[in-house]
């Protein structure tokens, strides 16, 4: 979050329930932020490749 998105929030009284739902959303929007940012991480690594299912084979 900002220092702007603070100063916004600085201007509501203590009392003032908007404070607490710009507080709120702030809060929300910098966990998807993270979120987003962490699925980059793991985008390009392959966690795990699927291998075939064995078989039997003929005996010679």
């Amino acid at each position: 979050m900002t220092d702007e998105y603070f100063d916004e929030m600085r201007k509501f009284g203590h009392e003032d329930e908007m404070r607490y739902r710009m507080l709120m959303r702030g809060v929300k929007k910098l966990l998807e932020q993270r979120k987003r940012e962490k699925s980059k991480l793991f985008g390009g690594i392959p966690l795990r490749q699927k291998h075939k299912t064995p078989r039997a084979g003929k005996w010679s």
